[in-house]
């Protein structure tokens, strides 16, 4: 079960990399709206802690379960990274990341594109996975 969970995490995040990819001006927009509010920062901790967990319990199944668990821990890790920023300095981070060229933007979703690919790849072609 833990499995969907990790790859429907990795369908939104290859939806959202492939939207930075194709239009770099309102993938920044998104970003700098979600950011806006203090809400931001306690949503994005969730979903960190929500990935972390999902990848440590999704590991052992998938194919890759070193890098799984590796990633599970280094979300878990940023969710605390999230919360210990605070909402002012992330904003001021997106700030700066908005106003690089546009390759690099599609760069940063080209990375989410093949993140999001491999985690749907790992827990869908694991030992209990599809084959």
């Amino acid at each position: 079960m833990m499995h969907l969970v990790v790859a429907m995490f990795g369908l939104l995040i290859a939806s959202f990399g492939a939207f930075g990819l194709i239009r770099p001006p309102d993938f920044v927009k998104l970003a700098r709206n979600f950011w806006a509010t203090p809400k931001g920062v306690h949503y994005a901790a969730a979903l960190r802690l929500a990935l972390g967990a999902a990848l440590l319990l999704a590991a052992a199944d998938s194919a890759y379960p070193r890098a799984l668990a590796a990633f599970g821990y280094l979300s878990l890790a940023g969710a605390v990274i999230v919360v210990l920023l605070g909402h002012v300095r992330l904003a001021k981070i997106i700030e700066w990341w908005g106003r690089q060229p546009d390759i690099v933007i599609r760069l940063w979703g080209l990375i989410a594109l093949a993140f999001g690919i491999f985690l749907v790849s790992a827990t869908l072609t694991g030992p209990i996975g599809l084959r």
